[in-house]
């Protein structure tokens, strides 16, 4: 078992570390780009699966990966209770590698664990494996002098600067960039973050 991330115990007892509530964004992406058949959701990062579950009961083919066997275990979990097929597996968001191209590529709090010599190739790979008119959401965290670091900061996270995400998408179409300091509460200890997130299109 992986244990190059505080999450791998994290996901071990049967409630959900992050709770089975979809994150408030996705209702944004399905009005980017409606479910259809044959619609394809590339989760990286998954975690423990609620979002990639809450996207295939959209309806969407979904695809998703996370370093974790204990959030593979219950994504794999949650989507038999829900009653969808995911194709969920192990994989590192520095390595992977995918068939085909996807429709919408999400990531949420992973890519701060990007190593700074995958970074390049991270989001060129991003570039050949979305549709032409596909949809690509992601989010960071964001190093600011007057926040303390989270209690919960894993090991292999590394900040990334302001606007720093926005840069790897100069060609793309922008349907949403943002930065927002909110108040967190995952660990039982609140904190706060800095987040930055984008919602882009390729339209070429």
């Amino acid at each position: 078992m992986s244990i190059r991330t505080n999450y791998e115990k994290w996901y071990e007892g049967e409630d959900y570390y992050w709770g089975l509530e979809p994150g408030d964004f996705l209702e944004e992406l399905i009005r980017l780009c409606p479910p259809a058949e044959g619609c394809k959701v590339l989760d990286i990062g998954c975690g423990e699966g609620k979002d990639a579950v809450y996207m295939a009961q959209q309806g969407y083919d979904v695809t998703a990966f996370d370093l974790t066997e204990n959030g593979i275990r219950k994504t794999r979990l949650l989507a038999g209770k829900r009653g969808v097929k995911i194709n969920a597996y192990i994989d590192d968001i520095n390595t992977f590698e995918v068939d085909g191209q996807y429709d919408i590529i999400y990531s949420t709090g992973t890519v701060q664990y990007l190593f700074d010599e995958n970074k390049k190739g991270f989001f060129e790979k991003l570039e050949k494996i979305t549709k032409p008119g596909g949809i690509v959401f992601i989010n960071v965290f964001v190093e600011k002098s007057f926040l303390e670091l989270p209690p919960d900061w894993d090991k292999e996270e590394k900040m990334w600067k302001s606007g720093e995400l926005f840069t790897c998408f100069a060609d793309w179409k922008m349907e949403r960039i943002d930065e927002v300091i909110f108040e967190d509460n995952s660990c039982g200890i609140p904190h706060f973050h800095c987040m930055d997130t984008i919602i882009c299109r390729k339209v070429k």
